[in-house]
């Protein structure tokens, strides 16, 4: 799957599914499944990183995530700046 396809998967849940918890469910080879909400999206190399709450990561993967989280919103605060300086500059011609 594709960033790109992520985010059209996102933008069509209806609104009310947009506010439940992400959940990883895994399902090891031998059928053994575990469970984790230490969830991080690496955008830079298009990775789902999942950490198990009895890991050394867990705790770090969720600050990490965090991170992407305060990243992602700063692009688009950048986007809709943009944005509304070209709508201004469209509504001036």
């Amino acid at each position: 799957m594709k960033l790109k396809e992520l985010k059209k998967l996102i933008e069509g849940c209806h609104p009310e599914d947009l506010n439940n918890d992400v959940e990883a469910v895994v399902i090891s080879k031998k059928n053994k499944v575990f469970k984790s909400d230490s969830i991080r999206l690496d955008t830079d190399s298009g990775r789902i990183i999942i950490a198990t709450q009895d890991s050394e990561q867990y705790k770090l993967n969720k600050i990490n995530a965090d991170k992407e989280m305060g990243f992602a919103k700063k692009m688009l605060s950048i986007k809709s700046k943009k944005k509304t300086i070209a709508d201004i500059l469209n509504q001036k011609k």
